[in-house]
């Protein structure tokens, strides 16, 4: 299905009970972008997300967290890479 907000936001992809649940991409107004897996409405499974300012994950999450193996990438091209505890990287920098 595709549903989109008053303000502009679409999500487009699978739902299930009425939240997002499958693979779907969320694209808010202010050019944010979500592509990937969700379970029960949020991020959860394989996705990327990639924010207006350039920011880039690339990897697994978890209840709406960057959670398992991923990439951070910055808008000047630094990185993380490695592991994830709900939305903090735990690897060496």
């Amino acid at each position: 299905g595709t549903y989109t907000s008053a303000n502009g936001d679409k999500y487009v992809g699978e739902y299930k009970d009425d939240k997002y649940h499958g693979k779907g991409t969320y694209t808010s107004a202010n050019g944010d972008k979500y592509v990937g897996e969700y379970k029960d409405g949020k991020h959860h499974g394989n996705g990327t997300y990639t924010s207006a300012n350039g920011d880039k994950y690339v990897g697994e999450w978890k209840d709406d967290k960057y959670h398992g193996k991923g990439t951070f990438t910055f808008p000047d091209g630094s990185r993380y890479e490695g592991p994830w505890v709900e939305g903090e990287f735990k690897g060496d920098f």
